[in-house]
């Protein structure tokens, strides 16, 4: 095992304590949280929380297999499109809860298209919330179209509530470029089958390639994004809502950051 590998399996008992402590924390928030109806980044900040606890715990289970680095990704993009939407608190979250009805409508055309059948009540419900909420998520194309007076096209809508906007774009516009370039970009190797991910995992014992799911370094890395995702997000929700945990919050934060400063000055 080379020295990278090595350090980072010392470490992880310290950053699986640092994970279990925060867990403590976040779970005491998504317990019987009030908001307002019409909070809608209140509403996106808790349901990605609760997601991001749930991948944390998941990380958990699954270390040290290397395969922690995809739910590690999933956290890291999840992390920054909240930021994100929380920059333009007034639209962007009440973009993303509405985008639901835009999938309710796939799955309804899918549906009748195998020759299901609908609610008639279900189907109004849709195309009424569609009347109200559908034309921020046209396409290029279909708004094109529509202001021709054409068809639209079978699906006029965009893939997904970010409206087109490239995720490395998110990225940036959250201060995440490193995250992208160092942690996320390289993640998604391993997630996409890359020969440079796979690579890391094979090595060469005599005249075998002998495959190995484990990697101290994924998994270390992994835990450090579930730490960072957790503080992050925990930190928003506590701020909107006005939880008054941000002591806490800040206290074991300090204390993680000095955890890892002690760690780097005590290595060679």
């Amino acid at each position: 095992m080379d020295d990278v590998n090595q350090r980072a399996e010392q470490d992880l008992p310290a950053l699986r304590q640092w994970v279990e402590r925060l867990l403590v924390l976040t779970n005491r928030i998504t317990d019987n949280v009030q908001y307002k109806e019409d909070d809608h980044i209140a509403l996106m900040a808790l349901c990605f929380l609760s997601k991001q606890i749930d991948h944390t715990k998941s990380i958990l289970t699954l270390m040290p297999s290397r395969d922690v680095i995809l739910i590690a990704r999933s956290m890291i993009e999840g992390l920054c499109q909240l930021l994100w939407a929380a920059k333009d608190a007034n639209s962007l979250p009440l973009q993303w809860r509405t985008f639901t009805w835009v999938h309710d409508w796939r799955v309804m055309q899918a549906k009748i298209a195998l020759g299901g059948f609908v609610e008639p009540e279900s189907r109004a419900a849709i195309q009424d919330a569609l009347k109200q909420y559908g034309g921020q998520f046209l396409t290029n194309k279909a708004i094109e179209a529509r202001n021709k007076g054409a068809s639209l096209p079978a699906d006029p809508y965009h893939k997904n509530w970010r409206t087109g906007c490239p995720i490395r774009q998110i990225f940036e516009a959250v201060g995440g470029d490193d995250l992208y370039c160092k942690l996320y970009e390289p993640f998604s190797d391993w997630q996409h089958w890359g020969s440079g991910g796979l690579g890391e995992a094979i090595s060469w014992q005599g005249n075998q390639i002998v495959y190995s799911s484990l990697s101290p370094i994924d998994t270390a890395s992994a835990l450090a994004v579930a730490i960072q995702c957790l503080l992050e997000t925990v930190k928003l929700v506590d701020t909107h809502l006005g939880l008054g945990l941000t002591p806490e919050i800040s206290k074991l934060h300090d204390e993680y950051i000095a955890w890892g400063k002690s760690g780097l000055e005590a290595r060679p």
